[in-house]
């Protein structure tokens, strides 16, 4: 707002004039954009920010050679390039091009007196995600900096580690004293020096890298001429043709060549439909084409972990088949290249006065929920047959209303969806699903992962209660919405609870004339404290009194971990690294509402989080060897990982993976009348796994059936008694 940046006035309100760096409060906004701060340098796959989306329009319409991106964080300038293992699909130029660039900025600035100029050892150059990488992406250059940062513009003292001291080839001068002071000034000196080097570096050789940004695509067209595989069809209508859509619309982004087939064709792979999607592979981007839509193989045994996530194969994340092609006939099939966004339409059959929606997996249904919030609709148990075909479990079922022929056809041409009219409902048990009041609950000691939540819902124009701490401190949630939504966060479980702490407080985050960006998206009058015992009462108070708390990723650390529900427990393989990998699993309830879409067996995305075993009858007691473990009680798993007997991995790359098979990927559990549904992944992260979304919307459209399943266990325990 007013063109002013919230980390400036930020500094103004709370950092300027203090130099104890070890005593500063909290040293940046709890936001920076609307919904994302760090993790908005994850977009360069999906294109969800503006930022990414204003980079990658530059590049395509000027095609730099080289994208700088600059950070902080290391001491006290790193130039960026990988240890390796690097992704198999760059060009074996760029390579060489950036690794000559880094050396020459470190030989530079050495050579200017600036010590501790360092490169490679940092990051892993397998995947591509960060704003520089619409280069890399793009046979250009992505480069960047990490520069000593103090998140504050005050000169302090700083101390970094003895391991930052050694002398190696690729840090030839380190810093010559463990602390000094250190200030914004000599920040951007580093940078700048840095910038003005590889400017200078690229302006005496720009011939060759002009040469070789020509070279990059004519080998990437050749590759697809002579190489394997040689192109890629994807099926246009898999379930659910919007997602297709929507993936064919992100690769067209990308500046990925896309066409349709005219017509039926049948090659060595097998035979495929007029209007399916074909991918050659004889283009300038045919590397990165071939990143997207294969499976990342990350190396086992690779001595360098990775910095980040080690799968973006897009198939595999929206839950879509594109079959690889090597046979060369695909150069003979006629095609109509694609020149807009695709937007397939739905379609609304018969005059009912009932209709029915088969559920195929599509994403669509919790939008189609809220769009259709005035009518009454009903979601089979079971599969059932109806005007001659069949419908699987967690089909819809919309009961006659005046009006409501007239509603779908909107909702059916928006979001791809076909329902057919019915003269009579169909005999198969229902339950009722009203539309849901949601809350998501964002602390504010870490609003950047739940950011991606809020995007997406906001995209598919899903209302939902922002919920600070402040407002789960305050209680009366049940007055408020059906259920709370707690997702992914980078907090430990006591800051889950207790937040940023009160000894900075109070530290309002509040539009005022002097800081006029504050106080957006939310605001409050003191961010610290977050929600405290008493808010976790107040949680344990909603679902008890028949609220349904889901939570998402680390955030299920404060249900599992935190005493909500109890008999679960962390297991103890620290082994186990999932570094935002694609994993097996299978459901161990395949009627459970949450399954509803999916097929027995399937996949998810994980990255490194804590591990549960299945739930046990009783707890540890002190000197009682005959009930330190108890019976597993597996009623509560829903998702378990693992499935079949191949591997598990089916994206990325893990280690240890094999402790995860049998344990629980989710969980749906009681606590008085309500329940507490745990993922041990995150159902949305980044906008990228699309195909678990509905594993997240299959437990907001079935509210009410899971609180329903409440009731049923405490009859079924009174029973017993």
């Amino acid at each position: 707002p007013d063109g002013r940046d919230k980390v400036v006035d930020w500094f103004y309100r709370y950092l300027k004039g203090r130099t104890d760096y070890d005593a500063l409060p909290r040293q940046s906004p709890p936001y920076w954009g609307r919904y994302v701060f760090v993790d908005a340098n994850r977009d360069a796959h999906q294109l969800s920010f503006a930022p990414t989306r204003a980079v990658a329009a530059m590049f395509h319409e000027w095609h730099p050679a080289v994208i700088h991106d600059l950070h902080e964080g290391i001491p006290l300038l790193l130039t960026w390039n990988g240890t390796g293992p690097y992704n198999p699909n760059l060009d074996p130029i760029v390579l060489a091009e950036f690794l000559e660039m880094s050396l020459h900025e470190v030989r530079t600035l050495t050579a200017l007196g600036m010590p501790g100029v360092s490169t490679w050892n940092f990051g892993e150059g397998f995947g591509h995600h960060y704003l520089d990488s619409v280069a890399m992406n793009h046979n250009a250059i992505g480069r960047g900096y990490e520069t000593f940062g103090n998140a504050t513009a005050e000169t302090v003292r700083r101390t970094i580690d003895e391991s930052d001291l050694t002398r190696e080839w690729w840090r030839p001068a380190p810093p010559p004293a463990r602390t000094f002071a250190w200030s914004l000034r000599d920040h951007v000196n580093y940078a700048q020096t840095a910038a003005l080097a590889a400017l200078d570096h690229v302006a005496a050789r720009a011939p060759e890298f002009l040469r070789g940004f020509y070279r990059k695509g004519y080998n990437s067209w050749r590759a697809g001429l002579e190489g394997t595989p040689r192109a890629f069809v994807i099926g246009q209508d898999q379930g659910d043709r919007r997602r297709v859509a929507e993936m064919v619309n992100r690769l067209r982004d990308q500046h990925i060549e896309v066409a349709r087939a005219r017509g039926p064709f049948t090659l060595a792979e097998g035979s495929f439909g007029a209007g399916d999607y074909v991918v050659r592979l004889d283009q300038p981007y045919r590397n990165y084409a071939v990143d997207l839509l294969l499976p990342q193989r990350f190396p086992a045994d690779s001595p360098h972990l990775p910095y980040d996530d080690v799968s973006w194969s897009l198939p595999v994340h929206y839950g879509v088949q594109a079959a690889a092609v090597s046979d060369p006939r695909v150069a003979d099939v006629a095609l109509a290249p694609i020149t807009a966004a695709l937007a397939p339409e739905g379609a609304v059959r018969g005059g009912g006065p009932v209709f029915v929606l088969a559920d195929q997996g599509q994403e669509a249904l919790l939008a189609a929920r809220v769009r259709l919030g005035a009518f009454p609709l009903e979601i089979a148990r079971e599969p059932f047959e109806a005007g001659g075909r069949r419908y699987p479990r967690g089909s819809w079922v919309l009961p006659a209303g005046t009006g409501l022929e007239a509603a779908l056809g909107p909702v059916a041409r928006e979001l791809a969806l076909d329902f057919e009219g019915l003269e009579a409902a169909p005999a198969v048990a229902r339950d009722a699903a009203p539309a849901p009041r949601i809350g998501v609950w964002v602390p504010w000691a870490d609003t950047d992962s739940i950011g991606w939540l809020r995007y997406t819902l906001d995209r598919a124009r899903v209302p939902f209660v922002y919920l600070r701490d402040e407002d789960v401190r305050a209680g009366a949630l049940r007055e408020k919405v059906d259920l709370v939504v707690y997702g992914q966060v980078r907090l430990d479980l006591a800051a889950q609870v207790h937040g940023i702490p009160k000894t900075w407080g109070p530290m309002p985050f509040t539009r005022t004339p002097e800081f006029p960006s504050h106080g957006v998206p939310a605001a409050s009058d003191d961010i610290t404290g977050g929600i405290g015992w008493a808010g976790l009462v107040e949680l344990q108070r909603f679902v008890e009194e028949g609220g349904l708390l889901v939570t998402m990723g680390s955030g299920s650390a404060l249900a599992l971990e935190g005493g909500l529900v109890r008999g679960v427990r962390r297991a103890a393989a620290a082994d186990v690294r999932t570094p935002g990998v694609e994993l097996r699993a299978r459901f161990a309830q395949p009627s459970h509402p949450l399954a509803h879409g999916y097929t027995a067996e399937t996949s998810v995305f994980r990255t490194n989080l804590p591990l549960y075993d299945a739930p046990r009858r009783w707890l540890e007691a002190a000197y009682c060897t005959s009930c330190l473990d108890g019976p597993e009680d597996r009623s509560g798993v829903v998702l378990e990982w693992g499935g079949g007997e191949g591997a598990m991995v089916v994206s990325g790359g893990a280690r240890g993976e094999s402790a995860l098979r049998g344990r629980p990927a989710i969980l749906d559990l009681p606590l008085g009348r309500g329940r507490v549904v745990a993922f041990n992944f995150n159902p949305v992260h980044r906008d990228l796994n699309r195909s678990d979304h509905r594993l997240l919307w299959n437990a907001l459209l079935n509210w009410k059936r899971l609180l329903a399943s409440s009731r049923g266990d405490r009859v079924a325990r009174r029973a017993a008694r």
